[in-house]
């Protein structure tokens, strides 16, 4: 089984999520990944009357989507994540994101890790969720669809262990805001953030060949040390329960260092190229870099993964 599947489950309650998401391997979990972290994450002044990031349409902030998912580019680096997992690095995708061909189904994820090397995070601090959207690209047209808007589709999640195989979730508090964003609680000591948008985006078998996410998110604490990812899973229907034959890793984006100030994450399955070629709805008006801007980063120190990922 690639290490790139969540085993993320549709809509379970937390009893539900504690006995059937956590019965995978270590190794097998892709966070948020699946929800999403950077090189250079362009974060985007809130809008003043609802506190929430304006419309995506800067050509920095939409530039940033290909370093968020062009290998090398994480910000930092996630606390307890496997060391053997390609997605500690950041940026992992299946050779083929496509969805298995009977697949009907897909789910934007977001995942939130301390930060390694940081001291623990305060216990106080939150994360703030808002405009979590998912499209899918039909394959006979090119055109992409919209499947999942976090203004119609509730997120939910738990705190999880990645290193322990079978381990029973920890309850998140999950708190809807007036303005439509999501209010979560911090990962706790040992542990993530795991949310997904959960009605699943349908879809025709055979008609879809790729997806793109893409989360705002902010920290309430200035002194909270967190990283975040995003990503998306395949689900062979839209209420399919969860065992590893009905759910495929999509991939994930980098690593992204959060803030009091609003970062977008992104996530986009299949080649750069096709993806700058014919781009979402959301980053349509602006023109992408054909590779990310600028140099791989270093400033964070050394990674704490094992595995070494090369640039395809």
């Amino acid at each position: 089984m690639s290490d790139t599947c969540h085993f993320v489950p549709s809509c379970s309650p937390p009893a539900a999520i504690a006995r059937n998401v956590l019965e995978r391997s270590a190794s097998g979990w892709l966070l948020s990944l699946g929800l999403i972290g950077i090189l250079a994450v362009s974060t985007e002044s809130a809008d003043a009357a609802s506190g929430r990031p304006d419309a995506v349409t800067s050509v920095s902030l939409a530039s940033s989507v290909i370093a968020q998912n062009s290998v090398g580019y994480s910000q930092a680096y996630p606390a307890g994540a496997p060391k053997t997992s390609s997605w500690c690095n950041g940026a992992s995708k299946p050779e083929n994101g496509e969805p298995p061909a009977d697949f009907t189904a897909v789910t934007g994820i977001a995942s939130v890790f301390p930060k390694f090397g940081a001291n623990t995070p305060n216990k106080d601090g939150k994360i703030l969720v808002a405009n979590g959207k998912t499209y899918v690209r039909l394959r006979s047209t090119k055109e992409w669809i919209l499947v999942q808007d976090q203004t119609e589709n509730e997120i939910v999640g738990a705190h999880f262990d990645a290193m322990v195989p079978k381990n029973v979730a920890v309850q998140m508090k999950i708190e809807v805001q007036t303005d439509g964003g999501t209010l979560v609680d911090g990962p706790p000591s040992g542990r993530n953030d795991l949310m997904w948008l959960v009605r699943r985006g349908g879809f025709a078998a055979g008609a879809v060949d790729s997806v793109y996410v893409q989360i705002d998110m902010k920290t309430t604490d200035p002194e909270m040390k967190v990283v975040a990812n995003v990503g998306a899973d395949w689900w062979r229907s839209p209420d399919s329960p969860h065992n590893g034959a009905n759910n495929r890793g999509a991939g994930n984006s980098n690593w992204v260092e959060l803030s009091p100030d609003w970062s977008t994450l992104y996530f986009f399955s299949g080649s750069t190229a096709q993806f700058v070629a014919d781009p979402p709805p959301p980053l349509a008006e602006s023109p992408l870099p054909a590779t990310a801007a600028g140099t791989q980063r270093t400033a964070a120190g050394p990674s704490p993964c094992l595995r070494t990922l090369t640039p395809r």
